[in-house]
């Protein structure tokens, strides 16, 4: 319960909130000292909060909690080296055997609490990392639902979902390894103390070398970042993009626009594939530097350390602790870096987000709701759509509570802006509104909702039998319900895409009018129905007999022939309020009204249906000349341009489309049209992999695995000369021998370089290859799919795949197996080690194995389908995202912000708990394992101890030196195992849309 959105995101909002204010209050003393007399501040203008102090002050308990495991952590480590030199001078000097034996369970103890602190450890930081995660993607919901008309042209659909997909999930992948930006620099402060104990001014060769290290890769951090800020902005573009094609597929398949489209993406994807090379090769450059490091620390302090006095000797004890030292070095030399650059990444997604929470938001007191005798009442406003031109100028209309009024006026004078003034959704420039009462709005374009007919009609109101027949049958509805296969339980689809647009208009009329409103705000709703039909709609709802009689309502349209019933008729031209008036009063004028009247009769086709009806309609002397004078107008002008009006025309009888409902073949078998999202079960499909390699190419694969066994090689070797090296009396006395180990020792130290950096680029550039390949075939495939496709999958799971999926492919996957070869390589390089010093050891091996195989089975077979949940549990909160911020003004207008913010959180808690084992699993995995490294150690202890007669100091250093290191190691390697196997699943995500059947 405490990890829920209702718990994580109050706290969040307070302290965001405060930031804010504290920003403003900055603002406000810049302005002062730059001399500005009284500044006004918008409460609701563009701020400069940021969200880092408000995750810090909202979710920071536990994490400065598992800042005190790591300290204890770091600590630890630093016991394990102290005791194996106690050891192997013990088995050096022949001392007691019990001393031994109890410096033996010392280290396996030693390695036992490592692994309990690091458990509470991660799993802190996991938590925190959730509930950042949570906090964020809740405030960009709420943000995107506030936010203003004008900023919202800055931002797409595309960059707010990648806010809430890529830059929200880099705060959760991060916090577990925060830490390292402190503990790192200590524990290599402590370390270079303990060499220098032991090789004294030598271990300052190898600071120096890590001084020249650390401008080299603070340049390649720097040009990662810059690389990080552009691929961001291209990936966002490509998305954009795709959530633009998606929207509007139905246009692009009727006019054949699929290729140059896909063409279009295509090569916003080349852009961002040679960005992403770019970042490959940095990213190999500073693996290997910092792989490399340890090394070539070690080399350059051993090497001065024999050159600088003859006196010293690189014994087995000097070598070995010396060796175990710059083991620890390894992990924080290797993590600092990448930290530093994953904290750049992060940086500029705490921009991004910031740059999209500061944005300017609707300022709710554009309208005002006191009480009136007028249901609504503007006086000289003064509107526009965030820029300085005003689009609507000295705005007075007053609509007394219960009257029926309409705006009309020519397309594009401002009557739509009008209504979306009312409703708050412009910049009051000056002027005041005044609405009394609740408010149901009807747009021009119909906002449908991927839910059943029933719900997108009730609304989350509730449900009331008889009106809601009622409503059925004035809204024209019921015909439409016979013929729908699940009557008013079908479910109608993302954006309503198997009605068609009269039939959608009609369901969002219902909602309205199901409402049960005091004000209704009608934007056009009748102009894409059948004109019977929207008699029918008029006469039974909107009209002096309909069902909303006695509520106050404004009518946006161009049905002239409703307008005789109207009580008040307002007529905008250029953005102004020309005349008011009753109908025949505006006749009698003869001005813009009569205008207006003439030119829309003039668009009519003789046998036009609405046409018959205004004539029916139009009763008076006065309105029968005006028709007249219009038809014989257009009749002169049939050579000219009326071929236009008549497009303009079919358009609009296009538009309206027949009553006649659109049945996907999906809604034959039943009612659900939105297909639910498969979880693939099981291990993922071996095809799935060779699929991949195939796509990276056998050629590039077989060299990176190649080098990477190279590298992993001459590492080994290299340990097993410096132990060679530390037991030749020879070496101490005669230079040149010396020289000859020095010599081969930092050959294979080259050798293990230049393997390791082959084997990284061509590991990247292959993963690239297969990722980009993997991409335009998924387009290729989503461009051909048939419409039906499209009517039954939402678009935020396709976008899913399109966003998060691709960059998996991208980003993850790559890094996954790069580690994962290293580490695989890593364990079976510790174990000839262990089994070459302690032969021995090699009959406790298969007790391990079988442990390890036991282990790693049922974990990943558990992650790998925790993975699977959370991945399909993912794609419902997009979906509902996408969907929120298309009908953004319609959410507003019925003032249902709170039940679609508590159905984002619904979603988000329902993911969190998805994901939540698979963590509980990770760290399952982990202690297990933590356990079976230090078992490994103790053994190699033990029997170090009982073989102390046949083996030397020497070999018994090498021994529990690799053995210190299994239990990270192989802990690593399952994890990465896994990894590879999750992240994999993006892959067999992106490709199961490439077998779907396309269209012929």
């Amino acid at each position: 319960p405490e990890d829920t959105s209702r718990e994580l995101v109050p706290p969040f909002d307070k302290y965001w909130y405060e930031s804010v204010e504290n920003g403003r209050r900055k603002q406000m003393a810049t302005d002062k000292k730059a001399g500005k007399v009284n500044p006004t501040y918008k409460p609701h203008a563009q701020t400069n909060g940021s969200v880092l102090p408000a995750m810090v002050k909202a979710y920071g308990g536990p994490f400065w909690f598992a800042g005190l495991l790591q300290l204890a952590i770091s600590g630890l480590q630093f016991a394990s080296p102290y005791l194996m030199q106690e050891l192997m001078g013990n088995i050096a000097m022949d001392g007691p055997f019990w001393i031994g034996m109890l410096i033996t369970f010392a280290l396996f103890f030693n390695s036992l609490l490592i692994a309990l602190f690091n458990g509470q450890y991660f799993r802190k930081t996991f938590i925190v990392g959730f509930r950042i995660r949570t906090g964020l993607i809740s405030a960009i919901y709420r943000k995107a639902l506030r936010i203003s008309s004008f900023a919202k042209k800055d931002t797409t659909v595309g960059e707010i979902v990648n806010l809430m997909a890529v830059d929200a999930q880099r705060f959760f992948e991060l916090t577990s390894y925060l830490h390292v930006l402190w503990s790192a620099p200590i524990i290599i402060a402590v370390c270079i103390f303990l060499l220098y104990e032991i090789l004294g001014v030598a271990v300052f060769a190898g600071l120096a070398v890590m001084v020249i290290m650390i401008p080299l890769t603070g340049f390649i951090a720097s040009k990662l970042r810059d690389l990080q800020v552009a691929q961001m902005k291209i990936k966002d573009d490509r998305v954009k993009r795709m959530n633009e094609i998606l929207s509007g597929m139905k246009v692009l398949k009727l006019y054949a626009w699929e290729p140059s489209f896909q063409q279009d993406v295509v090569e916003t994807r080349g852009t961002e594939i040679g960005i992403l090379k770019s970042m490959a090769y940095y990213g190999a450059a500073t693996f290997f530097v910092w792989s490399m490091a340890p090394f070539l620390v070690t080399l350059a302090s051993f090497t001065v350390f024999v050159l600088i006095d003859e006196k010293n000797v690189l014994d087995p004890q000097t070598a070995f602790v010396s060796l175990a030292l710059f083991n620890i070095l390894r992990f924080p030399l290797a993590m600092f870096p990448m930290m530093i650059t994953f904290a750049m990444q992060a940086w500029v997604s705490i921009q991004r987000i910031n740059k999209f929470m500061n944005s300017e938001e609707l300022d709710p007191n554009n309208v005002t709701h006191n009480q009136s005798d007028d249901a609504i009442a503007i006086k000289d406003g003064t509107f526009s759509w965030g820029d300085e031109t005003p689009t609507l100028k000295n705005i007075n209309l007053t609509l007394a509570k219960g009257k029926l009024s309409a705006i009309v006026g020519s397309v594009g004078t401002g009557k739509s802006s009008l209504i979306s003034a009312l409703l708050g959704e412009m910049e009051k420039i000056k002027g005041t509104i005044n609405t009394d009462g609740s408010i149901a709005f009807v747009p021009q374009q119909a906002w449908i909702q991927n839910a059943t007919l029933k719900e997108n009609i009730l609304f989350g109101r509730a449900f009331n039998a008889q009106k809601y027949d009622q409503v059925l049958e004035c809204c024209a509805l019921k015909p439409d319900l016979e013929m729908l296969p699940g009557g008013d339980s079908t479910e109608i689809g993302e954006k309503g895409i198997n009605l068609s647009g009269g039939q959608k208009q009609r369901v969002a009329l219902a909602r309205a009018v199901y409402a049960d409103a005091e004000i209704y705000l009608f934007d056009d709703p009748l102009s894409a129905v059948d004109a019977h039909v929207g008699k029918h709609i008029f006469e039974k709802v909107i009209g002096p007999q309909g069902m909303l009689v006695g509520r106050s309502r404004l009518l946006v349209t161009h049905g002239i022939s409703f307008l005789p019933h109207v009580e008040e008729i307002f007529v905008i031209k250029d953005g102004e309020i020309s005349e008011s008036g009753s109908y025949q009063q505006l006749l009698d004028q003869k001005g813009a009204f009569s205008e207006f009247l003439t030119q829309h009769i003039q668009e009519l086709d003789e046998e036009d249906e609405e046409l018959a009806i205004i004539q029916e309609t139009l009763q008076d002397e006065q309105s029968r000349h005006v028709v007249q004078r219009a038809m014989s107008t257009r009749s002169k002008g049939s050579n000219g341009s009326g071929g236009s009006m008549r497009k303009k025309k079919l358009s609009r009888q296009e538009s309206r489309n027949s009553n006649k409902v659109e049945t996907p073949a999906a809604l034959v078998k039943g009612a659900t049209l939105i297909e639910k999202e498969e979880s693939a079960t099981g291990a993922v499909d071996f095809a799935v992999y060779i699929k991949y390699f195939k796509a990276i190419g056998w050629n590039l694969a077989f060299w990176s695995i190649f080098f990477s066994i190279i590298n992993q090689a001459s590492a080994i070797y290299g340990s097993v000369w410096l132990t060679n090296w530390s037991e030749d009396p020879e070496a101490a006395t005669d230079p040149s021998v010396r020289d000859m180990y020095l010599g081969v020792y930092g050959g294979l130290g080259g050798v293990q370089s230049f393997a390791l950096l082959i084997a990284s680029i061509t590991l990247a550039l292959g993963c690239l290859k297969a990722a980009n390949k993997m991409h335009n075939n998924l387009l290729e495939s989503t461009m051909r799919m048939p419409m039906s496709f499209f009517d039954t999958t939402p678009q935020g799971r396709i976008m899913n795949r399109f966003s998060k999926d691709v960059d998996v492919a991208d980003n993850t996957l790559p890094q996954s197996i790069r580690m994962w070869l290293m580490m695989f390589f890593n364990v079976i390089g510790v174990f000839i080690v262990i089994a070459v010093s302690t032969p021995i050891f090699l009959a406790v091996v298969p007790v391990f194995m079988l442990i390890y195989y036991a282990v790693q089975k049922f974990y990943i077979a558990t992650s790998r389908q925790l993975k699977r949940l959370e991945s399909v549990t993912r794609s419902p909160i997009y979906s509902h995202f996408g969907e929120s911020i298309t009908g953004q003004s319609t959410i507003r207008a019925y003032g249902e912000q709170d039940r679609f913010k508590q159905e984002s959180e619904k979603r988000v808690d329902y993911n969190q708990l998805m994901s939540y084992p698979s963590i509980i699993a990770n760290r399952w995995l982990a202690i297990r394992l933590e356990i079976v490294g230090a078992m490994v150690v103790f053994f190699a202890a033990l029997f170090a101890m009982l073989s102390r007669e046949t083996i030397g100091a020497a070999m018994v250093g090498l021994s529990i030196t690799y053995a210190l290191q299994i239990s990270a190691v192989l802990s690593f390697l399952v994890r990465m195992t896994a990894e590879v196997e999750t992240n994999i699943v993006a892959v067999e995500r992106l490709e199961e849309y490439t077998v779907l059947p396309r269209e012929a």
